[in-house]
């Protein structure tokens, strides 16, 4: 495949010529739906391509972009002028918050929506550099010297943008006290707003966090156990500690952790919620700008079993990530819920495995 390579953050210009919320997200079980028509979510194509035989527990709705990712239903990646989201089908994809996508060939990239989106089945989300604006889409540098590349693919594995990013990417700033909004701010001799370099020297000088998993959805029949991975990246380019927190509903129990957490506690109505704290050095950022910038990362595994009757879809949790700088400042990064599907074997289950990688 040939790729057109462009130097570090795209031209902000060439692209328009070409477009912290809660730490745990609320659980809920999706309703058993037998009489619901699975083709309403879907079109023809979609369905033809993926060859589905649908099972009784349809999802309610859109899916989350990483269930959608993890069952091959969507690709990320580069197109001519940013980043590209195509959903594949069966199911619209809810595409609600900043999100983080890593790339071993292109620009790794904060990207998001200044409200919400959902994605049709069949149709792509087209996300340009640097846009600012109400019900705009977006993405921004998280690398600095990287070229970015056409046709390359991008890795997500749930992880949301940090806290602390998206605030510079969402909300109106002036941090060089010039009196232009830093969006619209391009007195830079390289071409790009000070929203950039903003993000760029802050990631420069403090550890910054991600957290994601492996998988975020798992299919499963009664008592089933599974291997949940968390993976926490340090983007920041100093070293930093952190506290990773996951909580799981009641029914659902945690065996076999490695590392050890900290804490493992049960509270009053089932849940249980697991804590570790990681320790990461500084990602280093090659002189190459064909090279990716390289991660320290935590991988922290559990086994997950699952007690329900197997009757349907179950929506837990997102993990977190906390951490303070260096100024004492605390920041929040979270990842994706924690999807279980469990439905009778014999109405035939959805494909699952589409991974992360590019």
């Amino acid at each position: 495949m040939i790729l057109t390579l462009l130097l570090a953050c795209p031209n902000p210009d060439a692209a328009k010529d070409s477009g912290a919320a809660e730490a745990w997200p609320g659980w809920a079980e999706e309703a058993d739906d037998t009489a619901a028509d699975p083709s309403a979510n879907a079109d023809d194509s979609a369905e033809e391509e993926l060859d589905i035989e649908y099972p009784e527990c349809e999802p309610d709705g859109c899916i989350e972009l990483a269930e959608a990712v993890d069952r091959g239903f969507a690709t990320i990646g580069y197109g001519y002028a940013g980043i590209v989201v195509d959903n594949l089908g069966p199911y619209a994809i809810c595409f609600e918050r900043w999100y983080t996508f890593l790339s071993s060939e292109s620009q790794d990239a904060v990207a998001g929506t200044t409200s919400d989106t959902e994605l049709p089945v069949g149709e792509e989300l087209h996300i340009p550099y640097a846009e600012w604006g109400d019900d705009q889409e977006a993405w921004w540098c998280i690398e600095h010297n990287q070229y970015t590349a056409s046709g390359a693919a991008y890795s997500f594995n749930g992880s949301r943008a940090p806290s602390r990013v998206s605030q510079w990417t969402n909300d109106a700033s002036d941090d060089d006290s010039d009196s232009t909004e830093d969006h619209d701010d391009y007195s830079r001799a390289d071409g790009v707003p000070q929203t950039q370099h903003n993000v760029w020297d802050y990631i420069a000088e403090r550890p910054v966090f991600i957290v994601g998993r492996d998988m975020n959805w798992f299919e499963v029949e009664g008592k089933q156990s599974v291997e949940v991975v968390l993976e926490v990246h340090n983007l920041g380019r100093e070293d930093g500690t952190a506290q990773v927190l996951e909580k799981l509903p009641p029914g659902w129990t945690a065996s076999d952790l490695s590392p050890a957490p900290l804490r493992e506690e049960v509270a009053s109505d089932g849940s249980t919620q697991l804590a570790w704290s990681v320790d990461l050095e500084a990602a280093v950022e090659p002189s190459d700008p064909y090279a990716p910038t390289e991660y320290d990362i935590a991988k922290l595994r559990y086994t997950l079993t699952y007690a329900g009757s197997c009757s349907g879809r179950e929506i837990g949790y997102a993990p977190n990530v906390s951490w303070q700088d260096g100024t004492g400042s605390a920041w929040i990064s979270e990842g994706a819920p924690l999807i279980i599907e469990c439905c009778d074997s014999s109405d035939g289950m959805l494909p699952g495995g589409g991974g992360h990688g590019p």
